[in-house]
């Protein structure tokens, strides 16, 4: 899931927790594996690729919630936590929640991409179809996270990361995964600037994900057909996750894991 969901998720965990106040930093921390892979040299597989429960010392308490990060992701692409790295490679038959949503739509991907002359496989039209429910599910759950508040929550917490807990940050990060301060300093840096309320709000509509789509895979063309058939396919995908308790059941598995907040 997206890092919106991932935000949500959290706030009801630490909702349902004994935790009455806690700095927001927690936050940054929950969406770490996704942020870190802005870096050109640090790549998703490496912030996802490690186990699942972590015996930290006091002093690094905060990866906690990189785990929880990752609980969530195992459900939605697995369909079940790990309580190690999964090593089964990619499985385009995956039984998590984003892979079974999205598998309606992968032989749209396929006819959609041969429109353009930018052809796939099976496989990777299986990857892309899962991210395309990832970035509706945001858009599905967008009451949710206006009542909560999350993107205000997730802006300020990436400003106060940034300007009160950017030595702390980094020596944890270099601590769980070996990164050096310095590249996740420069991640910090890159995600103050766009994790923003206001940038937030821009892609919080079809249109948007469009776009974050077609950017991320070079898929930008002027086809009014293509065009079409592109915002068809997305409205179809967001209709398919209108409805349903991804959002409960998540919570509850988590919660059954043992998964518990620190402070």
């Amino acid at each position: 899931m997206l890092m919106l969901t991932h935000t949500y998720l959290l706030q009801k965990a630490m909702t349902a927790s004994s935790k009455s106040r806690i700095d927001p930093d927690i936050y940054i921390y929950n969406i770490a594996p996704d942020l870190l892979s802005i870096h050109p040299d640090i790549s998703a597989m490496q912030t996802h690729s490690i186990g699942r429960f972590v015996s930290a010392p006091a002093n690094h308490a905060r990866s906690a919630y990189i785990m929880f990060h990752l609980l969530v992701d195992d459900l939605a692409h697995y369909g079940r936590i790990s309580m190690a790295c999964p090593d089964e490679g990619f499985n385009p038959d995956a039984s998590g929640y984003s892979y079974i949503k999205g598998r309606p739509f992968i032989e749209d991907l396929l006819s959609l991409h041969k429109m353009i002359s930018k052809e796939i496989t099976y496989n990777e039209a299986a990857y892309r179809s899962h991210l395309i429910i990832e970035m509706l599910y945001d858009l599905a759950i967008l009451p949710h996270l206006r009542n909560a508040g999350s993107m205000d929550l997730l802006e300020e917490a990436i400003q106060f990361v940034r300007y009160h807990r950017e030595g702390e940050f980094c020596s944890e990060i270099s601590w769980l995964y070996g990164f050096q301060a310095g590249s996740v300093r420069e991640v910090l840096k890159q995600a103050s600037a766009y994790i923003t309320k206001t940038r937030m709000e821009k892609i919080m509509n079809v249109e948007g994900r469009i776009r974050l789509f077609t950017d991320k895979f070079g898929l930008r063309s002027d086809y009014s057909v293509f065009q079409d058939t592109l915002r068809c396919l997305f409205e179809d995908a967001l209709q398919s996750v209108g409805n349903d308790d991804f959002i409960e059941q998540t919570s509850l598995s988590v919660k059954e894991s043992g998964w518990l907040p620190t402070d």
